[in-house]
């Protein structure tokens, strides 16, 4: 069983916190912060759509705490034409994290909705392509409003089939992981071979 329906009935579409001045990245600092350049990063060197904050860098953040994205909350990149989105994991005694206002944050509030399910609904290549078209319109640069996020029609499986493609999907991860894993260590090999055969040669 299955049915469509709006984002906007099944979560709340919220914009993250404008910066007023340049961000100033700390080695230690009291709140994570995220841009879509470091969500890019580590999509790049994760492959996976659970995001960990401790990856982030950090900030000392002196704002109010209503600016603080919950664990659960879908990281939707807004602007720059990057629409992968990130749900962000419920993990202990880490800092608080905040993200810009490059992102819309989904929150979702049915119970019949595993929120790494809806992120996976967002990151689906039908959806991604459409995420493009409709940023894309009007604008030099994509932008993806509030507005246009709250009226994506969405196919949401009953929770069973969520679960079961979400373990799919885990399954698919772990896969590339050890695939990177495998043709990096291909590369080192081979370069050590080539640094062993022009080494014979002098």
């Amino acid at each position: 069983m299955k049915y469509t329906t709006k984002l906007s009935d099944i979560a709340t579409v919220r914009t993250g916190f404008t910066f007023r001045s340049r961000l100033a990245e700390q080695a230690s600092g009291n709140a994570y912060v995220l841009q879509i350049k470091d969500l890019r990063a580590y999509h790049e060197q994760t492959g996976s759509d659970l995001l960990h904050r401790a990856c982030l860098p950090q900030i000392q953040w002196e704002g109010r705490d209503n600016a603080f994205v919950a664990p659960g909350t879908i990281l939707l990149p807004s602007k720059g034409g990057y629409f992968r989105a990130a749900c962000l994991s419920a993990e202990n005694n880490e800092l608080p994290l905040v993200a810009s206002s490059q992102f819309l944050l989904v929150s979702p509030v049915s119970k019949n909705l595993i929120p790494e399910f809806l992120c996976w609904a967002l990151n689906r290549p039908q959806m991604q392509h459409y995420l493009e078209e409709i940023a894309s319109q009007g604008t030099s640069m994509p932008m993806l409003s509030r507005a246009a996020a709250e009226e994506l029609e969405l196919d949401i499986p009953d929770l069973a089939t969520q679960q079961k493609i979400l373990r799919l999907n885990q399954l698919w991860e772990k896969e590339q992981r050890l695939t990177r894993a495998l043709l990096k260590n291909r590369e080192t090999m081979l370069q050590g071979m080539f640094r062993h055969l022009l080494t014979e040669n002098h």
